[in-house]
């Protein structure tokens, strides 16, 4: 034994017909009584293989018997002739109650009858003591084991004790059976397939999922799930494989198209595992449909896109309001800050340049802005022409250093035209006014089809009257701006002017702004932000 003690023993050798293999039996003589010897019988390939069955039956130390439903001996080993005295010849086309006392003998085959008509099972499956009967008449007691192949209907009968064999046979079952319930239970479809690419197992997802039956499955090469590109060169990959040992596919998880048992295809995670089973390989796949998934990911994906696109064309609180409520959006603001931008001599200079050399400059120059625009937090409202609008954002809550900031952002606009201009522009250089108001607006999206967040009011007509009146290369701003844009500013007072629609009114020009403090934001009170912090050294990026 393992531990190294040693104990008499009797053993049985046979030769199991022409396949080379040798089988051996040992029985311990420790206590002068028969070893629990195992014979296990695998699967229905084992039955078919009459040859070699009957080498093992031969081998071992009990008698085996195997009966059809007529009670017929169909198969018996050489433990059964010399336990019982007959003959092999004697015993194989007679009833197997030639083996038992004439009591038991005489109902038998009523036994067999009644099983087969109602079904229940007194003996199939189970062990029991009984007494049987020798060709000489003489009677011994015995254990009796009863089994039935399902698919040949045949009953196989050990006559032997089989307690701890079929313990160990009961153990095994239960864990194969446990598996299969596994494996059923299993959300994704699963294959098991041989070297040749042949189905052997599949699971109810399987059939689920593909819409073939396990029936349909088994025997077939796994390509039929696959698309005919796909299937055409599958056997290919695993005669590679199966040469160069190369694995692309074996221990990783990629997404592969699939194919239905109705032709239609669709998107699916394989994962793939190699198993060796004593010398033969099998690969299990595992496969999940995740159509639904993409299209999931599709429709976040297409959402987020038009999340993108509005929080581009509206500030950020409006659009969420869109998103909760899709009616109407007006509000009233009593602190936004409008700045309006026109290039001089706008009308003259394009009308001597191409349509294409208008846009690739308007492009080229508002572009500048729209990068100020992000720096400093501000809402870009729309461009008209060759007129850029930007506000504060238009919010009571957020509002209180709009004015300071659009200040220093037309100050950086004016920086980034000089910078344009430095390029050696094609058509010459431009110059703009700019106009800058705050007061009172109302603000609201408008339209169902191009949203628009545009403002209305007199703070909105101010700054366009300011930009209007304004000198070229100039920021003219109000009286009302130099009051809120904070002691950070420069201003140059140029007078009065007449303004329409206002009569007389005090204006300014915005001559320049105290540099940032690189420790705080522009948005002082307010969290610091990325962009903010950068918004210092911007114009050196021009």
């Amino acid at each position: 034994r393992k531990d190294g003690s040693t104990f008499p023993c009797v053993m049985g050798l046979s030769e199991c017909g022409k396949s080379g293999l040798i089988c051996g039996f040992i029985r311990d003589l420790t206590h002068d009584k028969a070893s629990n010897a195992t014979l296990v019988w695998k699967n229905a390939e084992v039955v078919a293989n009459r040859n070699l069955i009957m080498s093992i039956m031969d081998a071992s130390f009990h008698a085996i018997f195997v009966i059809n439903r007529k009670c017929i001996i169909q198969m018996v080993n050489a433990k059964s002739c010399e336990v019982f005295g007959w003959k092999r010849d004697e015993l194989i086309g007679h009833n197997i109650n030639v083996i038992m006392p004439p009591g038991i003998a005489k109902h038998h085959d009523s036994y067999m009858t009644n099983y087969i008509k109602t079904g229940t099972k007194k003996m199939i499956g189970t062990q029991r003591e009984v007494t049987a009967q020798r060709k000489d008449g003489s009677i011994f007691n015995c254990k009796l084991g009863i089994s039935e192949t399902k698919e040949s209907r045949l009953i196989c009968g050990f006559i032997l004790d089989v307690t701890t064999e079929k313990a160990a046979e009961a153990e095994i079952l239960a864990k194969q059976r446990l598996t299969e319930k596994i494996i059923d239970a299993a959300f994704d479809a699963l294959f098991v397939i041989n070297e040749r690419g042949i189905i052997e197992m599949v699971n109810t997802a399987s059939t689920a999922v593909f819409g073939w039956s396990q029936e349909e499955f088994i025997g077939q090469n796994i390509s039929i799930i696959m698309p005919p590109d796909h299937a055409a060169n599958h056997n290919g990959y695993l005669s590679r494989y199966l040469k160069t040992g190369f694995k692309k596919m074996i221990g990783k998880e990629r997404e592969v198209e699939a194919r239905r048992k109705d032709g239609s295809t669709f998107p699916c995670i394989l994962g793939m595992s190699e198993v060796d089973d004593l010398g033969s390989k099998q690969f299990v796949g595992f496969i999940r449909d995740v159509t639904i998934q993409k299209s999931l990911l599709l429709a976040q994906a297409e959402r987020e896109a038009s999340d993108s696109l509005l929080y581009n064309i509206l500030p950020e609180h409006i659009a969420k309001r869109l998103k909760e409520d899709p009616s109407h959006i007006a509000d009233l603001y009593n602190n936004t800050t409008i700045l309006f931008a026109d290039i001089v001599g706008f009308t003259d200079r394009t009308s001597v340049m191409s349509p294409h050399d208008v846009v690739v400059m308007l492009n080229d120059i508002f572009s500048r802005f729209d990068y100020l625009v992000d720096i400093y937090d501000l809402n870009k409202v729309k461009t008209i022409g060759d007129c850029y609008m930007v506000t504060s954002i238009p919010s009571d809550e957020l509002e209180h250093d709009g004015c300071s900031r659009v200040c220093r952002f037309a100050l950086d606009m004016m920086k980034a035209v000089r910078s344009f201009n430095n390029t050696g522009p094609r058509h010459g250089q431009i110059n703009f006014r700019i106009g800058i108001a705050t007061g009172q607006v109302v603000a609201g999206v408008v339209g169902t089809k191009r949203f628009l967040f545009d403002m209305w009011g007199d703070a909105v007509n101010v700054a366009a009257r300011m930009e209007q009146s304004g000198l070229a290369g100039q920021i003219q701003v109000t009286k009302e701006v130099v009051e809120s844009a904070g002691p950070d500013f420069t201003f140059e007072r140029r007078g009065t002017l007449s303004i329409k629609g206002k009569g007389k009114m005090e204006v300014f020009i915005l001559k320049s702004a105290h540099e940032l403090n690189r420790k705080h934001s522009a948005l002082d009170g307010r969290k610091p932000t990325s962009r903010a912090l950068r918004s210092a050294s911007m114009i050196d990026n021009f």
